[in-house]
Parts: structure tokens; sequence; C-alpha cells
């Protein structure tokens, strides 16, 4: 075993726990609002006995919300010295294990009474992490450990495996729009709301100037890095084919696409194919939504929808400027990744889609507690009724008296046909 490591304690630990020294901590006191997420965090980290892991993509604020809650618990006067903190992501990966048991031993050898709180975070870049944190869980029920990680904390099995029963998973995702206008004191407008898809999912994207930056902000240090610099230390895989088919699934969000053509297009087998498709789901950089249509349990699997997780990225990856042709004829699927990631948070019940011989289609149907909600996404100046031909026929052949259409002006709740579709312009669907 490696000899304990003062230096690590004196520059490392010392440097990120500043309220060791005088109670206080800056970096959650420089920031203010909240996410709206920060409640069910901060009820986790106090009230439950479980490791609470703490999940999402890069920059959406992972580490503020846990800066936050550390300035929460010295607030309520809690013992500085009970909280510990640790960010492991500049960290050598040689003997990363060791670095990480010498600091929870450090911890526990300071024997603060009561509660200890150790908040770990990008705890993936340290090898092993799930087997020793078990032990310690077990062992030491006064540690109420938090980690938190870019990528999802069980891409390897053997870590789902060893924490079973002893960790709770939070998803932590990109800024919803009601978000974005309340954590940068905006006040809802059509610019605003161009704003928010163009840039507002990410805290630091408003501060860039120009578009460039902005661009280059969400695909390199956002999702290029976890293609090609996290994933590949976690799994056996290349960097370049992975990025290949983010870059893909995202500038083609909400399209139809099919194993076998993904996998030509890319140039890979299908079995890579699907297994990447897992990866990237697994990392929260997209999701999967499935045909609810006839035959389900053989075509569903065949036919498949993929949003990316951040409208941000597919619109800074092919589009020139919000004043562009560009946007004007991609706005319907912009908008349609943008309704798929408002349900993704605020619902918990399954999102699925309903095609029928390539006839009719309606782009969400999310079935929660055994109910059926179909969704249109109708994003254009002008209603027609004909417009909403296929999610009456749907609501028909289901039996259905409920429906949703998100639209660009048309507002409030009409009975069509027997069925109350409630009409919301897409900006009013506020987190």
């Amino acid at each position: 075993m490696l000899k304990f490591n003062r230096n690590l304690i004196t520059n490392e630990l010392l440097a990120q726990n500043p309220w060791w020294e005088n109670g206080k901590n800056p970096r959650g006191h420089a920031i203010q609002s909240h996410r709206d997420l920060f409640g069910a965090f901060l009820d986790r980290v106090k009230n439950r006995e479980l490791i609470t892991g703490l999940v999402g993509l890069r920059r959406v604020g992972k580490s503020t919300l846990i800066q936050q809650a550390i300035t929460d618990l010295l607030n309520e006067g809690n013992s500085p010295k009970s909280i510990l903190y640790f960010l492991f992501e500049e960290l050598p990966s040689k003997n990363s294990c060791e670095i990480l048991r010498q600091i929870l031993d450090f911890q526990i050898g300071r024997k603060v009474s009561g509660k200890n709180y150790v908040f770990l975070d990008e705890i993936q870049y340290v090898d092993g992490w799930n087997s020793l944190l078990k032990y310690y869980f077990d062992l030491y029920p006064q540690l109420k450990i938090v980690v938190s990680g870019s990528a999802s904390l069980f891409i390897h099995t053997s870590a789902k495996e060893s924490l079973a029963g002893r960790i709770q998973e939070l998803v932590m995702r990109p800024m919803g729009y009601g978000e974005y206008l309340r954590i940068n004191s905006k006040e809802d407008s059509e610019i605003n709301f161009r704003h928010y898809l163009s840039w507002g999912e990410f805290p630091y994207l408003e501060k860039l100037p120009g578009w460039e930056e902005k661009s280059e902000y969400v695909n390199e240090f956002v999702f290029k890095k976890v293609v090609e610099h996290d994933l590949p230390k976690l799994k056996k895989v290349y960097g370049n084919e992975l990025s290949n088919m983010l870059k893909l699934l995202i500038t083609h969000s909400g399209q139809i696409i099919e194993i076998q053509n993904l996998a030509a297009d890319l140039g890979i087998a299908q079995n890579t194919a699907r297994e990447y498709l897992k990866l990237l789901e697994d990392t929260h950089l997209i999701s999967q939504v499935f045909n609810l249509g006839l035959g389900f349990r053989t075509r569903s699997m065949k036919q498949r929808k993929v949003y990316g997780s951040s409208v941000n990225a597919q619109v800074l990856s092919s589009i020139g400027s919000i004043d562009s042709e560009i946007w004007s004829k991609d706005i319907g699927l912009i908008i349609e990744t943008f309704v798929y990631n408002h349900l993704l948070r605020k619902s918990s019940g399954d999102i699925v889609f309903w095609r029928q011989r390539q006839v009719r289609e309606v782009d969400f149907v999310l079935v929660s507690s055994g109910e059926k909600l179909p969704i249109e996404v109708k994003y254009q100046n002008q209603l027609k009724r004909k417009d909403l031909d296929n999610i009456l026929y749907y609501c028909e052949k289901e039996k259905l008296k409920k429906a949703m259409v998100v639209t660009k002006f048309e507002s409030g709740v009409k009975k069509i046909g027997g069925v109350k579709i409630d009409f919301r312009p897409a900006n009013m669907l506020m987190d």
C-alpha cells in the first residue's frame, strides 16, 4: 500500500475545501440561483442514507449543484470539517483508487461527530471506485457519500452489481426554458425563446460572445470530450466512430433510423452500431424512442427515433444563425427535439411514438399509469383542420378523450371530434 500522500492533503484537499479554514464556501455563495433539481438533490443528501449518484452531461452544472448543497449544509450549522469535497477529473489514473481510499480514511480519521458528508466529483475517473465505496458504505454508516459523473456511473456492469441496493441515481439534464428565463432574469419572448433553443441549456453558453464560440464549446467540450476521451477510458470503443455516429444522430435528431442503414452509413457492423447506440444512451447523449404501432413486439425494435439530449447541440451543429434559411427549414424538428427533452425532464412515464404503415404518425405518446396521452408538434404559422387528422384518428382508434398539440401561436383547450385537445404554444412548455 502507498504511504499517505501528505502533499495531496496540503495542496489538493485544502484547496478544494476552503470552508475548513473560514467556514465559508466562496464557490457556493457566488451563484445564488438554483436549478429546479436542487430541492430533490438536497433532500437526498440530507435525508437519505444510500449513496447519492448525480449523473448527466458535461457542463450542465453538476459541480455547481454540489457546491450549493455544501453551502446549505454550512448555513445549517454543520461543522465545516464534517464536509469533504474532491474533484477527480484532473487526477492521474495511476493509483487513483488508492488516493480515494486515503481521502476516505482521512475523513474518518478526523473523528468528526455526527454525519460526515463526502462529495466525490467525477468519480468515474477512479478505477474500482464502486467496490471501494461498497466497503466504506457498509462499514462506516456515519458517512453520507455523494458521487457525480459526466458519463453514466454504471457503464461497467460490475459497478451496478456491486452497488445494488446501496446507491440512488439522479439525472441532471440541460436547463429547461423556464429555468433559463429564471436564472438569467429574462422574460418570455420570441427572441428569448430562440436564444434558449440556440444556447440556453448550458449555463456558460450565455457568457460566450459569438455563434462559433458557442458551437465549439458544446461540440468540443461537452459531446466530443465524452465520446473521444471519457468513454474510451471506460470501454473498448473507437472514439472517432462514436463521434461520427453522435454527430449524425444530433444533426438528424427526431428522424426514424434503422440499425442496418445506420451501420452502413457509418461503415461499421450492425452489432457495433447497437452497442454504440446503447453507450450513447447510457451517457445521456441521446435517447431512443420506439414505435408503439401495430405488431409492437417485432416492429418497435426496428423502427426507432433518436433524439439528441440537447437542442442546443442540434442547432449549433447544423445552423449558422437564428436568422438563417436553415433555421426556418429545420424549426419543426428543432421544436420536436425541444418537446421531447421537456417531456423527459417532466414526465415519469414512458415516451414512445406511434406510426402505422408509414402513412399515419403521432410524434409522441406519453404512457403513464396505464393511460396514454398523444402529443403532436405543429409549429407553424397557421394550423389547419387536416393537420389534426392523425392525432384524431389515433384517439378514435384507442378510444382516448384527451390529446395535446404543441403549436407556434394557438392556445387553449378545444373539443374536436369528441376529443379535448390542449393547444399549447411551445414557449409555454415551462419547467
